[in-house]
Formats: C-alpha cells, sequence, structure tokens
C-alpha cells in the first residue's frame, strides 16, 4: 500500500519529479496511469467539465502497457528520461495501435481506422512513454470554419480553459480572452489541470505555442521539415509541424529531444542569462486584431506591466536586451509577388488532407475534402450546429484556384522575405532571439518563414484569471539556444502558476491513497 503526500500534486507534478519517484521505486507507472486517468475522470466531462479529452485509451489496455514498462525497468533499468511517464496526444495523430479512433475532432471521422501509427506516436512509445488519451481541438485544425471558436470540435464539444472563471463566453471572439485558443487546446488544458504531465500538439500557425500560454505552459513547435510529420493530420507540407508542451522547461527538453530524433536539448538548459542577446519588439505594434483577440484595457495595461517587469529582471540578469526590435509584419512577407499564407495552406490542403485520409479505413467513405464537405451537409445536426454552422474554410480550399505552380512561387517569396528580414534583424541589433506578446502574430511570421517559434509563461490575468505569456522566434535549427533563453527564464521569472480553481477545487475532499 503506498501513501502518497500532500505534494504529490498532479497540478504541479513535472514528468522529471515523476522519474524521480519511480526510480526510488515510491510509485508504479501502473499507479501512475490509475491516478491520471483518475484525475479525467474527476474533472474533463464533470467537475470543471474541461472537455479537454475526446477519447481516452482503454483503462485495461494502458494498465497493462505501464505494467510491462515497470517490469521492464526492474529488469533491464529505464530506456531513457521518460521512460513509463504518461502523456496526451492531440487527436489528430493516427493511434491504430492505442484501441481509440483519430477523429480530428469530426463525426466524419467517427470509427475509421487508421492503417498505421503516427511516427510521432511510434517515437513516443518506442522511449517507454504511456499514451493515456487523445485531446480536444479546433475541429481539422481549424480548418473548418473561418473565425471558428479555439478548441471546439463537433466530437468533443469546447474546450475549456482551466484558468478562466466562467468559461468560454458566449460573445468573445474566436481566440478571445475567455476561451483556450486553438487548435491544440485540449493538449495545453489538460495538462494544465493534470491530466499528464506532458502532451503533443501541433502546429501550422500558433496552434501549439498559443493554447501554451493560454494554459501557463512552455511549448514549442519544432523548425519545418526537422521531424517525421507522418500520420499526423496535415494542413500544408511547407507549415505543418509538432512539439510538445510541459510544465518546466526540462520537461519541454526532454520531450523535443524525442520528437527531433539527434539532440539534446536539456544540455542546453543553462539557467541563466549571462551571455544570452534578447530583443523584445513594440507591445503596441504587436497586438492582436481586435475580431482575434477583443480588446480589454484592464488586461493590456496589466500584460504591458508584466512584460516589462519581466525585461527589467532580464537585464538585471545579465543578459544584452534591445527595445524595441523590429520584426517584419505577415503584411510584409505578402508583398512584392508573395502571399497569404492562409491562401497558401487553402491551395495544399485539398491534396496534403486527401494523402492522410488514406491511411484509413473509413465506414463514413470520407477520403477527401470534397467527401468532407458533402458529409458536414448530410450529417448537419452534428457537423453544423447554431453556434457553429458553416464550413466556408472547407469550401474556400476546394475553390482554390491557385495552381501548383504559383503556389510554389509565392510561397519562395513569401518564405524568403520572412527568412530574410529576420535576419536581417537580429544581425543589426546584434540579438539571438526576438520575443513577444503570444496573442500577437508572431507565430504566424514564425510560420511564414518556416522557422520554430516557443511559448513561456508570464501571468494570469485579473479581469478573468486566462493565463497570459510570450513568444519567442529565431531562426532554422536554433531551437538549443532557445532552450538557453526559456531555462533562463524560468530560472529568472520563477515557476509557472497552476489553475487556481483547481488549486482550490474541494481539497477536504482530495485526499489521495493508492
Amino acid at each position: 500500500m503506498i501513501s502518497l503526500s500532500k505534494d504529490f500534486d498532479l497540478l504541479t507534478l513535472t514528468a522529471t519529479e515523476l522519474q524521480g519517484f519511480l526510480e526510488r521505486k515510491e510509485i508504479t507507472s501502473e499507479l501512475l496511469v490509475d491516478l491520471y486517468l483518475s484525475q479525467i475522470q474527476k474533472h474533463d466531462r464533470e467537475g470543471m467539465m474541461l472537455n479537454a479529452i475526446i477519447a481516452t485509451v482503454p483503462k485495461d489496455q494502458a494498465l497493462e502497457a505501464a505494467r510491462k514498462l515497470d517490469e521492464e525497468r526492474a529488469q533491464k533499468g529505464p530506456r531513457g528520461p521518460m521512460h513509463g511517464i504518461p502523456i496526451m496526444v492531440k487527436d489528430t495523430l493516427c493511434s491504430p495501435t492505442l484501441g481509440v479512433d483519430t477523429t480530428c475532432g469530426s463525426f466524419a471521422l467517427k470509427g475509421a481506422k487508421a492503417k498505421k501509427n503516427a511516427a510521432v506516436l511510434d517515437a513516443l512509445l518506442r522511449a517507454g512513454m504511456i499514451i493515456l488519451a487523445k485531446s480536444n481541438l479546433s475541429e481539422f485544425g481549424g480548418m473548418k470554419q473561418a473565425l471558428m471558436t479555439g478548441g471546439w470540435s463537433a466530437v468533443g464539444g469546447q474546450t475549456q480553459s482551466p484558468y478562466v472563471r466562467g468559461g468560454v463566453q458566449p460573445n468573445c471572439t474566436f481566440l478571445g480572452h475567455s476561451t483556450p485558443a486553438g487548435s491544440s487546446a485540449g493538449s495545453a488544458a489538460g495538462v494544465a489541470a493534470g491530466f499528464a504531465p506532458v502532451s503533443i500538439g501541433t502546429e501550422s500557425d500558433g496552434s501549439l505555442v498559443q493554447p501554451a500560454t493560454r494554459a501557463s505552459l512552455y511549448g514549442m513547435k519544432a523548425t519545418l521539415h526537422t521531424l517525421d510529420t507522418f500520420g499526423i493530420q496535415p494542413i500544408s507540407p511547407e507549415f505543418d509541424s509538432a512539439g510538445g508542451m510541459a510544465k518546466t522547461v526540462e520537461d519541454l527538453a526532454k520531450i523535443m529531444d524525442l520528437l527531433q530524433e539527434g539532440k539534446d536539448y536539456t544540455s542546453h538548459l543553462t539557467s541563466s542569462f549571462k551571455g544570452l542577446r534578447l530583443g523584445f519588439v513594440d507591445p503596441e505594434l504587436w497586438k492582436a486584431a481586435d475580431f482575434v483577440v477583443e480588446p480589454n484595457k484592464d488586461f493590456d495595461v496589466q500584460n504591458l506591466a508584466a512584460m516589462n517587469a519581466a525585461i527589467s529582471k532580464i537585464r538585471d540578469a545579465g543578459a544584452r536586451v534591445v527595445q524595441p526590435v523590429k520584426l517584419v509584419t505577415l503584411e510584409e512577407t505578402m508583398e512584392e509577388g508573395g502571399e497569404d499564407i492562409d491562401e497558401l495552406m487553402d491551395h495544399d490542403f485539398k491534396v496534403s488532407l486527401k494523402e492522410y485520409l488514406s491511411n484509413f479505413e473509413n465506414p463514413s467513405n470520407v477520403y477527401g475534402l470534397e467527401d468532407l464537405i458533402d458529409y458536414n451537409k448530410e450529417h448537419a445536426d452534428l457537423e453544423l450546429p447554431p453556434e457553429h454552422p458553416n464550413q466556408d474554410v472547407l469550401i474556400g480550399a476546394l475553390k482554390s484556384n491557385m495552381t501548383d505552380q504559383q503556389c510554389k512561387e509565392r510561397l519562395a517569396i513569401t518564405r524568403h522575405r520572412a527568412t530574410s528580414a529576420i535576419k536581417k534583424s537580429l544581425a543589426e541589433d546584434e540579438i539571438d532571439v526576438i520575443l513577444g506578446p503570444a496573442d500577437s502574430r508572431i507565430a504566424s511570421v514564425a510560420a511564414a518563414a518556416g522557422f520554430p517559434v516557443a511559448a513561456v509563461p508570464l501571468g494570469l490575468a485579473d479581469f478573468n484569471g486566462r493565463a497570459f505569456g510570450m513568444l519567442l522566434i529565431s531562426p532554422e535549427n536554433t531551437e538549443a539556444k532557445m532552450f538557453e533563453v526559456m531555462s533562463a527564464w524560468e530560472a529568472t521569472l520563477g515557476p509557472r502558476q497552476p489553475p487556481p480553481m483547481l488549486v482550490n477545487w474541494n481539497p477536504e475532499e482530495e485526499e489521495v491513497r493508492l
């Protein structure tokens, strides 16, 4: 009989700490699985009703996987630092070996069976991780309806943030202050709520890093084409990547080491700003548009004060800080023959989705964009409810009249304008990394360039409790430098804050004894 102390708190425990418990034989992976599945049961469709999970792996299967990993640890030792650690993944990763569907949030894929696991999923399993659940998301990565509320899908419903008092408001904008952002909303909300210590999200344009900041997490989208995206629902191969979300930089580094084979980001966790060179954009120039995040003057004041306080601490900690720095805008990348990245994604989506769906056996016979549109029309009661009544993005992608050659040429111009402008700014200001508000379009600029982008937590809003943070952008294959900055950020500014409403959730009734 193992008695767990009050310090064993799923809201704050990290994968690294759990590995310590496992190594000291103070707990088993089997017991961890039971504990996390219990937390999901308490607060996903009951309790706080977060709707962060679309499906959990069958409990017997997850427990059996954990038992085998416990036995392997006892006989041979751990495979690595993530051996026996539970994780949740976005429900866009094909997962036939887990016994759960991959729906992308759509009833059109409910009951469809993928033929082969996503490459990322297999990498996690090889490392000895235990997949607990498939997380909710903006349906098809937000490619269904323009301005669809972040974190909503027909199958999963509306993902809620464990931070926001009162939940998603009916009059909010699509990435408004009360939303969890999207599309990897469930992966972020779930980690914050203690459903798993770490998670996997995917991103074409902001879909991982923005939900990460709304959940007070560290997150990273890898440099384009540096990890295998097979079996992940695509939007465009020229923008799609994946990455991790975690409560600490160390945990995130360990996840990214698994996803980007051959990397050793944990060796770059210096926890010091000395010698680092950072640039911060002018936050007044990098605000979210009003139709994206509804204006709130009190939040703007608090956010600006928090950013300025962070900059002051970073400068005092020994970093070279330049503010403000110039960062090319998304509009500037479209000039001189460039193109809106949304238009480029629309062009690619039709072909990319067909290739992805070819990995399924689907009783609904949805194998392409036109099939999907027809399915949604025929099942409007499920797929086109009053709060999300159209599929204009899908229809627009189907009707895209851009030729392959035009797409190739415009992408080349857009990417060159983005990459050259960012590198010019870094060189002129003699800095390594640029930071700015997470609600801005910094992630879109990173997407245009194919550069990595990362999220760091900053604070919680006074007016409704939402978490907010900042994004980091730097050139391709500079994730190691970003990890230096993130580890220094964490050491200097202190640990992230868990969701206060969950911290204070009937604590007298929450006695954990296994």
